[in-house]
């Protein structure tokens, strides 16, 4: 007696004979993409990753200063609002190397690798640069006043490669964020 699904297939395979292996009904070649092929490619890869890899670090770092700068700038606009509002003078004291600094004693921490230079000012030139540099004693003090004044000066902060400026003018307490010591990066407004 014979089996009776014998003759019985389903797309071209038999459901008695070898149901594992499936028998091409067509003469093409199948499509896909070899071993090599895909060992060639991977390589490839690789090799652009190494070459790019480098030039990221870079923008990372430059990211990262832009974003510590534009903080301090905000925090150095939020002292001086504070100032006006309450009517009191706000200190912030700068230490050399550190990236910190304290407002009325208290400490902030800068990014990591942040270094900041202060140099202090008793005015400014029409092109924005200092006037004149005031000996601080290493005290590195940065005065905000009640009538919006400030002590005035330089920030110079620097990570990796990257370097940036903030300028307190010393009339007005206006604080600015500049790329460099002739151009001045457009920030929102500070508020009046």
């Amino acid at each position: 007696m014979r089996p009776l699904l014998s003759h019985v297939s389903i797309d071209g395979l038999s459901l008695m004979n070898k149901p594992w292996r499936r028998q091409s009904l067509s003469a093409e070649p199948q499509a896909g993409f070899t071993l090599l092929e895909l060992l060639v490619v991977l390589v490839l890869l690789g090799i652009i990753a190494v070459l790019v890899a480098p030039g990221l670090g870079g923008s990372l770092d430059n990211a990262k200063l832009k974003t510590a700068s534009r903080e301090l700038l905000a925090a150095l606009r939020v002292q001086r609002s504070a100032a006006i509002t309450q009517g009191k003078i706000i200190t912030l004291s700068f230490a050399a190397d550190e990236p910190s600094y304290r407002i009325d004693g208290e400490l902030v921490t800068l990014a990591a690798g942040l270094s900041v230079v202060y140099q202090a000012a008793a005015g400014t030139t029409s092109d924005g640069g200092l006037a004149q540099e005031l000996p601080d004693g290493g005290n590195n003090h940065l005065v905000f006043y009640p009538d919006g004044s400030a002590s005035g000066a330089l920030l110079q902060l620097r990570l990796g490669e990257g370097l940036r400026y903030i300028r307190v003018d010393w009339l007005t307490g206006a604080v600015s964020l500049f790329d460099s010591l002739e151009s001045p990066i457009f920030v929102e407004p500070e508020p009046r």
